[in-house]
């Protein structure tokens, strides 16, 4: 037991931190090779999310973009781009920059400024780092206290 629930522990934090490099990555590639050009966003709605129950229980909301822009080649791509920075923002009906990926015109971003930010990646890093510190002082301490332990 003291070493099955920090290993569930363990890779819950390096999942953590291996989706937030991966947002990372994709953002930042999208930044530096992407196909710029104008969308409309023509729809938003705002989704909520629930965790736990009862008394624990917390609602997250967020709002999700459906933006509309054109390829090089002249499609029309309408889709909900792979990463946002937009928070609570209602951009309905206004045009905005898109960054996507000529591969692949689905995955895209629209972000809110020149650059898109990545700090709430980077935040869930530290924080998933700092986890996982804790789980292995605990695994340590654990391990010290089994081996002094009389049996």
């Amino acid at each position: 037991m003291f070493v099955l629930v920090p290993a569930v522990m363990a890779f819950v934090g390096v999942w953590m931190v291996v989706g937030a490099a991966r947002e990372i990555g994709g953002v930042r590639a999208l930044q530096r090779s992407g196909q710029e050009t104008r969308g409309r966003v023509v729809a938003s709605h705002v989704k909520h999310s629930s965790s736990g129950s009862g008394e624990s229980r917390s609602v997250s909301s967020r709002l999700v973009e459906t933006v509309e822009f054109p390829t090089l080649d002249g499609r029309r791509v309408r889709g909900v781009p792979a990463y946002s920075d937009v928070g609570m923002l209602d951009r309905s009906d206004t045009d905005v920059r898109v960054l996507y990926d000529p591969a692949l015109p689905e995955r895209f971003i629209a972000p809110k400024s020149a650059r898109m930010g990545t700090g709430g990646a980077v935040g869930r890093i530290v924080f998933a780092l700092v986890f996982l510190a804790f789980v292995a002082g605990f695994v340590v301490l654990s391990q010290g206290m089994l081996s002094d332990a009389p049996f």
